[in-house]
């Protein structure tokens, strides 16, 4: 009978043991299942909410939770090199060495404002989400905005990452923003720095400022290395910075990458790196008009 109960003890410490190994695995299994997937359709579900909800109070409210959403989900093993396809409410931007990730995104309000909101993933380390109470262009402090291209330029001592972005500035205004963001040798992002140069001397970071029923030109022309924009001027010399009166003129400017500085060309050729110039096509306007072939074979 003992032997019978000592047998019924050890089957019952068996059974015990083995239910909670099978437990612990099947924790872990979920654990790594976890890990190997990143819920793109619950993310881009709550950014489109963000932009498309009905009143402040509630796009405030997704905001906060969007943002959460974001840290989990971006703090997983696999998400620097996941392709985010299926999210298209948030800006995502990779540099050409893939140094970082940025995941941008803006909060539409109704009084014509905006909030803008910035996580920097690294290839390693947690997300870190930007301050964005300021709007400030002191150098090392963000310009909240909305990111739509990132350059990366090598010097010496330093790699810079140029940024072009757009701001919603309010009902009057818009703003267009060429800034640096850069690493520190503690790991940490800067922004600004001054490699901007000009004839009145050097800037950390340029901000352009116009009318918001207006639209500026601000691309990076990858052919020519240079990053080319709409001249901004006032409708009338009387109104000389109020930037609400400001637009484009018709005349163009650049930055170039000249020896480890953004320089300065005033009135370019906006036409130079494409494949068909102006002086091209008024060689051969009767022809292109015409649609005749301008080479005839032989």
């Amino acid at each position: 009978m003992k032997q019978h109960r000592l047998f019924l003890f050890f089957l019952l410490g068996f059974c015990s043991i083995s239910l909670l190994a099978q437990t612990n695995v099947g924790l872990r299994t979920i654990d790594i299942d976890g890990e190997k997937k990143i819920n793109e359709e619950a993310i881009e579900s709550l950014a489109y909410s963000v932009l498309n909800s009905s009143t402040d109070q509630i796009k405030d409210s997704l905001n906060n939770q969007l943002k959460e959403m974001l840290k989990n989900e971006l703090s997983k093993a696999i998400a620097f090199p996941h392709s985010f396809e299926s999210v298209q409410s948030i800006s995502i931007l990779t540099p050409p060495d893939s140094a970082f990730r940025l995941f941008n995104w803006n909060i539409p309000y109704s009084d014509g404002t905006y909030s803008y909101e910035c996580i920097v993933l690294k290839p390693k380390g947690k997300p870190v989400l930007l301050d964005n109470t300021n709007d400030s262009l002191v150098e090392n402090e963000w310009i909240p905005a909305l990111y739509y291209n990132v350059i990366a330029k090598k010097t010496k001592f330093q790699t810079y990452y140029t940024v072009l972005g757009w701001k919603g500035n309010d009902r009057l205004t818009t703003k267009k923003i060429i800034d640096i963001f850069w690493f520190g040798n503690n790991g940490d992002m800067k922004f600004g720095a001054p490699i901007f140069k000009a004839k009145k001397g050097k800037k950390t970071r340029i901000v352009f400022e116009y009318a918001a029923q207006n639209a500026m030109k601000l691309n990076y022309n990858t052919k020519i290395d240079r990053i080319e924009f709409d001249h901004l001027s006032p409708s009338k010399q009387s109104l000389t910075g109020i930037y609400e009166y400001y637009g484009p003129d018709l005349s163009f400017d650049a930055y170039q990458w000249e020896e480890n500085y953004w320089v300065l060309k005033e009135d370019i050729d906006s036409d130079k790196g494409l494949k068909k110039k102006k002086a091209y096509f008024e060689a051969h306007k009767d022809s292109l008009l015409k649609k005749e072939p301008i080479y005839q074979p032989k």
